[in-house]
């Protein structure tokens, strides 16, 4: 649409430009022509030698009737006629373009010079400048289309290649890599998809972690819980302690799975509840507890973490078990030793993942300060404020 609404104005302003330029031209030959006819030689009716020009261009000679003397032209001619004016005349003559130039003779007009060009001729002109406007019109098509075509696919590719993505991303699959192609949208969208990608993998791997972490809490106290109320007659006292046992130890690994990172605990009393909950006839926990500061670790996740250790202690190790909550430079340590062989075995192992994954989570660490015999492990705890920690390590320098 563009380019009719450019196009068509353009193919006048060529049609007129033509005409003028013929004009231009016409009246130049007709200037030439003239200075080469005598005026003298016109008034006495004699033959002429009219001079010859190219292009398609005619001269005629006319006397100031109007009437042709020599040369080419029309019989009889408006504009020669016109002529006798003294003036010079231009225009449609008959089927041709005309300049007629006056043949001045003193103050007399002798006749005139005739210059012209078929109409057609000119056409023919027009018409082929008209194609070659048309022509690079249709180049000009060609190479927008071209050019649309190929942006037009630029900016596709990318977006089909993130609607890929997503569709990979809704039936599972996190690993998304999707390349940088220059334009801010797509890039822009790339980014924002490969981000939640990331926090959905995230997201599952946390929540997988969490059955798998809850399933190997719940086990012990749930499987205490049956065996109570298997026997005969049914322990009902300690089915009940069982069943709060297991309803704790639900709360904390929900605790967990929602903890911020700004809960704080007393490392010490957490230890003494967990010393009194497992130790039992034969099975010995024994606590050796230091005054130390508030640690920036959950009470649930640190009360997990201690269950964790000491099921692994008791079922693995051997009695008696050392639960000892001590100063260690700008922490607090929370160790839990036995007097078993070491740590063997996949079960054994599998526990000191767990709790290293519970401890890291909420915010401390887990070190093996000895694997072989008489094992020792212990939690690393931050202390929850900074100007206290400086305080308490200077202290007990």
């Amino acid at each position: 649409m563009s380019l009719l609404l450019f196009g068509i104005p353009l193919a006048v302003v060529l049609d007129r430009l033509i005409t003028s330029d013929a004009l231009t031209g016409l009246q130049r030959d007709a200037t030439r022509a003239v200075a080469a006819v005598p005026d003298n030689v016109l008034e006495a009716g004699q033959v002429l030698r009219v001079p010859t020009v190219g292009g398609g261009t005619r001269i005629g000679v006319y006397d100031a009737r109007g009437a042709r003397v020599a040369g080419v032209g029309p019989a009889s001619s408006r504009l020669a006629a016109q002529a006798g004016d003294g003036r010079e005349h231009d225009g449609r003559d008959g089927d041709d373009l005309a300049v007629v130039v006056p043949v001045l003779s003193d103050t007399t007009v002798a006749g005139s010079v005739r210059a012209s060009v078929q109409r057609d001729v000119l056409r023919s002109r027009v018409h082929r400048a008209w194609a070659l406007l048309a022509s690079l019109a249709l180049l000009v098509i060609g190479l927008s289309w071209l050019l649309a075509r190929r942006s037009a696919s630029r900016v596709a590719e990318p977006f089909e290649d993130i609607t890929r993505a997503a569709q990979e991303l809704g039936a599972g699959t996190f690993d998304i890599a999707l390349p940088r192609w220059g334009i801010t949208e797509a890039d822009a969208a790339a980014e924002a998809l490969s981000d939640s990608a990331n926090r959905i993998d995230a997201l599952v791997a946390h929540e997988r972690a969490f059955m798998r972490d809850a399933s190997h809490q719940l086990r012990t106290p749930l499987a205490a819980l049956v065996v109570r109320l298997e026997q005969q007659p049914p322990d009902v006292a300690r089915a009940l302690d069982s069943a709060q046992n297991l309803e704790r130890t639900i709360a904390d690994l929900l605790a967990v799975r929602t903890a911020r990172g700004t809960e704080t605990c007393d490392a010490g009393d957490i230890a003494a509840e967990a010393t009194a909950r497992w130790h039992r006839a034969g099975a010995s926990v024994i606590l050796r507890r230091d005054d130390v500061p508030r640690v920036a670790v959950s009470a649930s996740a640190l009360r997990q973490s201690l269950d964790v250790l000491l099921d692994n202690a008791l079922r693995h190790g051997s009695a008696p078990v050392t639960v000892t909550v001590e100063a260690y430079g700008e922490a607090v340590l929370t160790e839990v030793a036995d007097r078993g062989p070491g740590l063997r075995g996949a079960t054994a192992g599998t526990g000191l993942n767990l709790a290293t994954t519970l401890m890291e989570r909420a915010g401390g660490s887990l070190i093996v300060r000895e694997g072989g015999s008489h094992p020792r492990v212990a939690l690393l705890l931050p202390l929850a404020d900074s100007a206290a920690a400086r305080d308490y390590s200077s202290s007990n320098r």
